[in-house]
């Protein structure tokens, strides 16, 4: 080995006189053996880390909180419905027992940090009669079991909220906001002007997320002049002020909007503006319903950043007609905070549901539609009671073509 060493370090001597000849003076500059081999290895490998310089660490801010939130779409209580929730009642439960119904997707949405649901139909209480459309009301009994379900948020603002004028709004809005129903956010109905301006807000992991309502219409009928109570209608002006407070107010702002032509698959230009509207004044997240089927998803490009928006999240559960009404869905994401502050909405996926009325209107059921048998699909009311079938696979076809990439029929396979 010391003989190799001693080569090796004479060779190098050779390699750097050698190096030297072309030099002005032409003579080979004094050079000094050293007595160890060891020191001469030494300089070598100095001379060779020398040349190299070690890159600066990038400092990555790190995740510090991810909040998962779950949207669903229009819950439309029509009087088969009720019927059904009340058949299945025993005297362990409510007079009306929705839960069945929703029991294949229960432990989905309690899983959420927070859920949202647009209710399209008021709940007035004692005093009102239950009835279905045009003109609807539903049991309080479905908003108890909403929020045992797990929903954290329910929206109000919709084309039915004046079905049974003042008094019938304002004791929905008094159901929502009573003390047992304390645990969950209800926006869209509000007591008068400045309650309306009352920026509602939820806090989760130390992130204030503002949520602001609005409908398009409410089919013609009007609150009586003498009211003090607000129906939030899209309106520019609203929308613009209403942001600025929202962001002066939160960390992020979402919107729940009623908005575009039922049945339509595809968002109108009204709708395509509005949410431009929205996006520009700060909106991070647009959540759409009322077509009664499902539109697109996509980000919405503004000078400030991208936001997510879901034109419609079609019913989650209705007794209308189309086979088409039957196929709605979650839009899931999450919104993440970084330790240098920034929030940003990330991984938004769609999981599509069908839900399910028999030929007599009732054995009412919502399945993710990843589950949903061929063979009861075969029985669907919409199919043999107004000839509009659909298998599961044409279920499925239909939202891929709508949610594109988006729709993801078992997340839990990721």
């Amino acid at each position: 080995m010391t003989k190799k060493i001693l080569l090796l370090a004479a060779a190098m001597t050779l390699l750097f006189t050698a190096g030297c000849k072309n030099s002005d003076t032409d003579k080979p500059p004094e050079t000094t053996v050293t007595d160890s081999v060891d020191e001469t290895l030494t300089d070598i490998t100095l001379t060779t880390d020398a040349a190299v310089i070690p890159e600066e660490p990038i400092n990555e801010p790190a995740e510090t909180v991810r909040i998962s939130f779950l949207a669903a779409g229009d819950n439309v209580i029509h009087p088969c419905i009720y019927m059904d929730a009340e058949r299945r009642a025993t005297a362990e439960t409510r007079a009306y027992d929705f839960k069945p119904m929703y029991a294949d997707v229960i432990d989905y949405i309690a899983s959420f940090d927070l859920a949202f649901i647009n209710q399209e139909t008021l709940m007035c209480g004692e005093g009102f009669e239950l009835s279905g459309y045009p003109h609807f009301n539903s049991p309080q009994d479905l908003g108890r079991d909403l929020l045992d379900i797990g929903f954290d948020i329910v929206s109000i603002a919709n084309n039915h909220m004046c079905d049974k004028g003042a008094k019938g709004l304002s004791a929905t809005i008094d159901f929502w906001e009573s003390e047992e129903m304390s645990d969950i956010l209800m926006i869209g109905g509000y007591r008068d002007r400045e309650d309306y301006d009352n920026i509602r807000m939820i806090e989760r992991d130390g992130v204030k997320i503002a949520f602001l309502a609005y409908t398009y219409d409410t089919n013609g009928l009007r609150l009586p002049v003498s009211s003090e109570l607000v129906v939030p209608y899209i309106n520019d002006n609203d929308i613009i002020r209403q942001c600025e407070l929202a962001k002066n107010a939160a960390d992020l702002v979402f919107v729940s909007i009623h908005w575009g032509e039922e049945n339509i698959s595809t968002p109108t230009a009204e709708q395509k503006r509005v949410a431009k509207l929205l996006a520009d004044n700060g909106a991070d997240v647009i959540i759409g319903h009322h077509p009664h089927v499902l539109q697109p998803i996509e980000w919405i490009e503004t000078d400030h950043g991208e936001t997510l928006c879901i034109y419609s999240l079609g019913n989650l559960l209705s007794a209308m007609q189309y086979w088409q009404n039957m196929v709605g869905g979650f839009l899931t994401f999450d919104i993440v905070a970084m330790s240098d502050g920034e929030l940003t909405i990330e991984s938004p996926e769609f999981i599509p549901t069908a839900f399910f009325y028999g030929p007599s209107y009732f054995n009412s059921h919502l399945y993710f539609l990843r589950d949903y048998p061929a063979d009861v699909a075969k029985n669907h009311g919409t199919g043999r009671l107004y000839g509009s079938y659909a298998s599961p696979d044409d279920m499925i076809a239909y939202a891929e073509n709508i949610m594109g990439d988006y729709l993801v029929l078992d997340p839990t396979a990721n």
